[in-house]
């Protein structure tokens, strides 16, 4: 079974979809479209009947006002009782005894009450990072308990961010998100003489066929992720 990201070009480099239930992550630099992505899959699953929760850093209006801007009604499906988008951010993890990893453990406590509330197939999360203390063990303890806490306890299929830093090496900053996902998909950006495009490549994905070869793609108001040869 396979749980479609609502991306044609996309869906079509990974066999029709994500295996249901799996994990994925989606990496990238700063405004690379990670979290477009996020929503076009929690809208999507809304579209095929699999209501989803979007769990973000960010205020939930922010998300909402933003997938606004580009011309998707999310707060029509959160009213209806279709998506919940709820804040994980510093303040909790900081004030939640124990640590980071008491943090993970509260964060996916609200997302999977979130999912039982919403009935939710589908998670995405936009993961908080700790101050400055975001490069550290701190914070890819309490990234690492926020997702395994939260596939163990709702079996959705999931997509979480990992950003990175611009030229840096490696797919995420923390290092640590690659470890736990069931597949990852990149998101990048590349300069040709001057003129700066949005590329994407499948890295791996569970019981699924993939190439490495990168995909240029546009994020278009009222579609999204746009990959241009699909």
């Amino acid at each position: 079974m396979r749980t479609k990201i609502g991306v044609d070009g996309i869906d079509v480099l990974i066999e029709g979809g994500v295996p249901r239930g799996a994990a994925v992550l989606i990496a990238g630099e700063a405004g690379s479209g990670k979290s477009v992505l996020c929503m076009q899959f929690v809208l999507a699953g809304i579209r095929d009947g699999e209501p989803g929760v979007y769990a973000t850093a960010d205020h939930p209006n922010r998300v909402i006002e933003a997938a606004s801007a580009l011309g998707w009604d999310l707060r029509g499906a959160v009213d209806d009782g279709y998506a919940r988008v709820i804040q994980i951010g510093e303040d909790s993890s900081l004030s939640a005894p124990g640590g980071a990893s008491s943090a993970g453990q509260s964060g996916a406590g609200a997302i999977a009450a979130a999912v039982a509330e919403v009935h939710a197939e589908r998670v995405a999360i936009d993961p908080p990072l700790l101050g400055g203390a975001d490069t550290g063990a701190e914070a890819g303890e309490f990234v690492a308990s926020l997702m395994r806490s939260t596939l163990r306890e709702t079996h959705c299929t999931t997509l979480v961010t990992g950003q990175r830093l611009a030229g840096a090496s490696g797919l995420t900053r923390l290092g640590v998100e690659e470890q736990i996902v069931d597949g990852i998909i990149d998101l990048g950006v590349t300069s040709d003489n001057g003129r700066r495009s949005r590329v994407l490549s499948v890295r791996s994905m569970h019981g699924t066929q993939t190439n490495l070869d990168d995909h240029a793609f546009a994020i278009l108001a009222g579609r999204g992720l746009v990959v241009s040869d699909s």
